[in-house]
């Protein structure tokens, strides 16, 4: 291999070793971001009772979720079934279908980012916290913290995927998202 040859293949080396990730990133509450960590999903299908409270308004909806291997796909329905939004990624790839209404005020990411942190072994959750971030692991429970306190509480009930209950809290926005299973598929 000529001289040239062999600094245009390191020079070709150096660029995709330091190009910036391509993973999708949302910002937490506090100062953090949650980068999405590439690798196989659990497998589950589940549909839920979502009761979302940001301070005092609240949204009552059905969640269908379907996570495999390749990614995971999330729907959001209205009680009678509508389909309000669609988020999926899968193949490191990102798509949402988002009504009018939810553009620039619902990041995409956010979802699956959120089913990340709570369905992933925490060594990989780590990997997706930005700096001044730390992953705390109780049983039934996973916390979020900066150096200014909680930043997103995690708990579930039950041993296994789908869990009977999933709920999300962000104490800063005064934001819960509470998830009761409906129905289980395999």
């Amino acid at each position: 291999m000529s001289r040239a040859a062999l600094y245009t293949l390191c020079a070709a080396l150096l660029a995709v070793a330091c190009a910036p990730s391509s993973a999708p990133c949302t910002r937490l509450p506090g100062s953090g971001r949650y980068c999405l960590v590439a690798g196989p999903w659990p497998e589950y299908a589940t549909e839920q009772e979502s009761t979302v409270t940001l301070r005092d308004k609240t949204l009552r909806m059905i969640a269908r979720i379907s996570s495999g291997e390749s990614g995971v796909r999330f729907a959001g329905l209205s009680p009678l079934g509508q389909t309000l939004f669609q988020i999926s990624w899968e193949n490191s790839a990102l798509h949402a279908e988002l009504p009018t209404a939810l553009e620039g005020s619902l990041d995409p990411v956010l979802l699956p980012v959120l089913l990340q942190i709570a369905t992933w072994p925490a060594e990989r959750v780590r990997e997706g916290l930005s700096g001044g971030l730390e992953l705390l692991e109780q049983p039934g429970r996973r916390v979020v913290r900066d150096n200014d306190g909680d930043v997103l509480i995690v708990s579930w009930e039950g041993n296994q995927l789908p869990y009977q209950r999933l709920r999300f809290e962000a104490p800063s926005l005064n934001l819960t998202i509470d998830s009761r299973l409906l129905e289980a598929r395999q």
